[in-house]
């Protein structure tokens, strides 16, 4: 076996070791439990799970998620998620279709990912072994990847850091081979997380630039030529993927720099970690609107790095430590916001920007900044004693795993399928409406809970959570919520709803305890499925057979 080969194994092996160790109790409860306290959390999974499921039952119709019926494309009305569905589906298939071992299984893999490629970032630029190792725990584990485990489309940090080592290995030889590889994967970075796409695009870019330069490339048109090749490739993979979005924009959909404003980062946010040794420093902050601080060692080793280059001023050291201050600059000031003005000027410069709203993401390029500076300064500093060398080695590594270590997770069991969901999974394929029908701005979130619900029997849904609502859902709800009124079961049958589901359990005791006799008054317009003590399930009885209907 080649040192290389090898070299790669142990890599593997220890950052899925670790990935398990400081995500824990995850790998233990795959199937059984995950993060969804939150609206973020259930979309999330429902997300992953349905491009799963797609994926491997109709993939042409990937993009008409079975929410918000009967608008197509509602998988565009947010992040599609597409890579970390592709990453789910061993999971989903293996478990016959479990949301959370289908979403775990991207999490734990998305942190091993993420230090194998900081790894391999490492060793491109010429990092020790120590150092790479060092790289990785920093950025693979680090406190914003912790801090964003109910957001999987955050975890997808393995892009960036693949994205420059690619652009790394063009700049030092740019042959058309390596243009097609660093094409490619900017384009998978983009298809993982939008952000990280555009983040990454943005400092390849700075770095095509930057290395033409101190290399002397900007007098080769091939150069040039390979790097727009590069760039092509980008929008031809990225392109097909990209026009249902295009489609959603058309209807109204694009951040302002006011939200954006809302979601950008203050310099306080880089000291700002949920890890356990840094849990002193919240009380002394304040508020912070990002998770960004990479940890004191590897900070100190940063600026070691720099001070180091600094001294000596080696060609090799100036270039490599050179761009990563420029590009850490560059991210920190992106990601205060428009008032710090380079993301006004962006948001002008680049339509892509408009569906953005937190620059603070931005802040996670600084994290790699940092991470790939400490991988330098260790590969430079070496004790002379062997047993000082080896001390040294232990307390370094073990300090940085301290300073990732969050755990153990506090993550909430699944809940027990209602016999309402297993019924619907063999019910004729209708849309389904399920109430209570949430409409206010701090409750409407809840709607992911039916959604996460709907992994079990994926009957089209009215209803809805994402980054963008229809206008006629809009306009909809507030009648809805008036449900069983005659005007809410009246715009049931205009909208083809077949199977409706009533959680009695969630309204007020004394509306419950009125609600349920009423429904079975209804029965013109209701027929009673199953008449459970918390859920209900109910067949609309339409006036006429309706047209045929279109089902996602």
């Amino acid at each position: 076996m080649s040192p290389q080969r090898r070299d790669a194994i142990v890599a593997l092996a220890l950052s899925l070791l670790l990935a398990v160790v400081l995500t824990w109790p995850m790998a233990a409860r795959l199937g059984s439990a995950g993060r969804v306290d939150s609206g973020d959390g259930r979309h999330g999974v429902w997300n992953v799970s349905w491009v799963a499921h797609a994926l491997t039952t109709s993939p042409t119709r990937l993009f008409d998620a079975n929410i918000f019926y009967p608008h197509d494309n509602a998988l565009a009305f947010s992040e599609g998620n597409l890579v970390a569905g592709v990453l789910a589906v061993p999971a989903w298939v293996i478990t016959g279709g479990n949301p959370y071992a289908a979403y775990n299984s991207v999490v734990l893999m998305a942190f091993a990912m993420a230090a194998l490629a900081a790894y391999f970032l490492a060793r491109t630029v010429g990092a020790s072994r120590f150092g790479a190792t060092i790289a990785a725990i920093v950025y693979g584990y680090s406190p914003y990847m912790l801090a964003h485990i109910p957001h999987i489309q955050l975890l997808m940090t393995f892009g960036p850091a693949l994205s420059l080592a690619m652009m790394h290995r063009f700049v030092t030889t740019p042959t058309t081979g390596r243009a097609v590889a660093l094409g490619l994967t900017l384009s998978v970075t983009g298809l993982a997380c939008a952000y990280y796409g555009i983040f990454s695009g943005l400092v390849v870019g700075i770095g095509i630039l930057w290395f033409a330069g101190m290399d002397g490339h900007w007098r080769q048109w091939q150069y040039w030529a390979r790097s727009v090749l590069a760039g092509l490739i980008v929008l031809v993979v990225i392109l097909p993927f990209f026009l249902p979005y295009l489609s959603v924009r058309e209807a109204g959909f694009a951040r302002s720099l006011d939200e954006a404003r809302l979601f950008s980062t203050i310099g306080r946010a880089y000291l700002a970690s949920a890890v356990h040794v840094h849990a002193w420093m919240l009380p002394l902050l304040g508020s912070w609107r990002e998770v960004l601080f990479p940890g004191f060692q590897a900070i100190v080793l940063a600026v070691v790095a720099i001070v180091i280059t600094a001294r000596h001023r080696t060609h090799p050291r100036v270039r490599i430590v050179g761009y990563y201050v420029v590009m850490m600059v560059f991210a920190f000031w992106v990601s205060l916001g428009p008032d710090a003005g380079l993301y006004t000027l962006l948001y002008h410069a680049i339509p892509a920007f408009s569906f953005l709203r937190a620059p603070a993401r931005m802040g996670v390029m600084v994290t790699l900044g940092v991470a790939l500076l400490s991988s330098l300064a260790l590969t430079w500093w070496r004790p002379t004693r062997v047993g000082n060398r080896r001390l040294a080695t232990a307390v370094i590594v073990l300090m940085a795993v301290v300073e990732s270590w969050a755990g153990p997770l506090q993550l909430q069991t699944a809940t027990p399928i209602n016999k309402v969901y297993r019924h619907l999974a063999i019910l004729p394929r209708a849309p389904v409406a399920e109430f209570p029908f949430y409409q206010g701005a701090d409750e409407r979130h809840r709607q992911t809970e039916y959604m996460l619900m709907s992994t079990f029997h994926w009957q089209p849904l009215l209803n809805g959570y994402s980054d963008h609502f229809p206008d006629d859902y809009m306009t909809a709800k507030p009648v809805l919520t008036t449900f069983p009124s005659q005007e809410a079961v009246a715009l049931l049958q205009e909208r083809g709803v077949r199977w409706v589901v009533v959680h009695f359990n969630r309204y007020p005791v004394d509306y419950a305890r009125q609600l349920r006799p009423l429904m079975r008054t209804m029965g013109k317009q209701l027929r009673v499925v199953i008449d459970d003590t918390e859920v209900g399930l109910y067949e609309v009885i339409f006036p006429m057979r309706p047209a045929a209907l279109r089902l996602p």
